[in-house]
């Protein structure tokens, strides 16, 4: 059986150092091709084989200079990674591997719920300065099936699960941070489809997937304030969502670039009530989920048609 094979490959007689994406907009596009890359390699493993006039064969290239090879031996490969990446500590989303890069590309900070504690932030403010030649672009990554943010989920319908023994002060502090999203998932939900939401089979599973877009773009937002607290106007933040399913990084909402097959990152928004024009579009989008027990689901419509 043919093997599909992903591979970093250093080439020995090539060891110069991969150009640093010279925009924002390049290091976008950049991660987003990176990603679409995995997915189809991940679509080949889910096969067992290579589609028709594939290669079988996904490269992601290392050099010399970014692996510490060509160096003198007192000196230290130089920091270069050309963007930030704040994701979720989940051991299902590997970063560098999802995005299709490399040694030296991406600066990762990984917590639980991808949320924005004081060493999220501190490691943040150090790229901002100490990174700011190289650095073109911050990520917020969520991912589905998040289990920071079920958690959150789950407490925010249950909240005697919030003050539970077994729920520690520093599993509460996470939560907390989590909330905000939760309560704009449940409101955009409630106005589009009415209070009767909450008694829908699939409202739970639809919840924790709005709340992770949201925790996703509430998070982006904080960065977006930040960099330009920093007065670092040449770096970008984007944020999207790792679905585990397809292993595709997107822009969560009805109009992101899923729909049509590709790796999207959207840009972070610039006012707190983009937020609820979300929350409005993914309560939409998530009518399948809701209605997935429901043998009349084609004729349910929302309360409120959005314009």
């Amino acid at each position: 059986m043919k093997t599909v094979d992903y591979i970093y490959r250093f080439e020995p007689g090539n060891p110069t150092a991969k150009p640093v994406p010279p925009t924002a907009e390049f290091a976008r596009r950049t991660l987003e091709q990176g990603n679409q890359m995995f997915a189809e390699w991940m679509e080949n493993c889910q096969r067992g084989s290579a589609a028709d006039g594939d290669d079988s064969c996904y490269v992601v290239p290392c050099n010399g200079y970014e692996v510490g090879m060509v160096r003198s031996k007192s000196a230290l490969p130089h920091h270069s990674p050309f963007a930030v990446v704040v994701g979720c500590s989940d051991a299902r989303v590997p970063t560098e591997m999802l995005f299709g890069q490399g040694f030296n590309d991406l600066f990762v900070i990984r917590v639980a719920g991808n949320v924005l504690g004081d060493e999220c932030q501190g490691s943040i403010d150090y790229a901002l300065g100490a990174l700011s030649d190289s650095v073109k672009v911050i990520v917020m990554l969520g991912h589905s099936g998040c289990g920071a943010v079920t958690g959150a989920v789950d407490a925010y319908l249950n909240p005697i699960l919030f003050w539970s023994k077994s729920t520690t002060l520093m599993t509460r502090s996470i939560l907390q941070r989590i909330f905000s999203a939760v309560r704009e998932a449940a409101n955009g939900l409630e106005t589009v489809w009415g209070q009767e939401v909450r008694d829908l089979p699939g409202y739970r599973e639809a919840l924790i997937d709005a709340s992770v877009a949201i925790n996703a773009a509430q998070a982006s937002y904080n960065l977006h304030l930040e960099v330009e607290r920093a007065g670092k106007w040449e770096i970008e933040v984007v944020y999207g969502v790792f679905n585990l399913f397809n292993h595709r990084v997107a822009a969560p909402g009805v109009k992101d670039g899923a729909q049509n097959g590709a790796a999207h990152l959207a840009h972070a928004p610039t006012n707190p009530r983009e937020f609820k024009t979300l929350a409005l579009e993914l309560a939409e989008a998530l009518r399948p989920k809701l209605f997935q027990d429901s043998p009349r689901r084609a004729e349910h419509q929302p309360v409120v048609e959005r314009s």
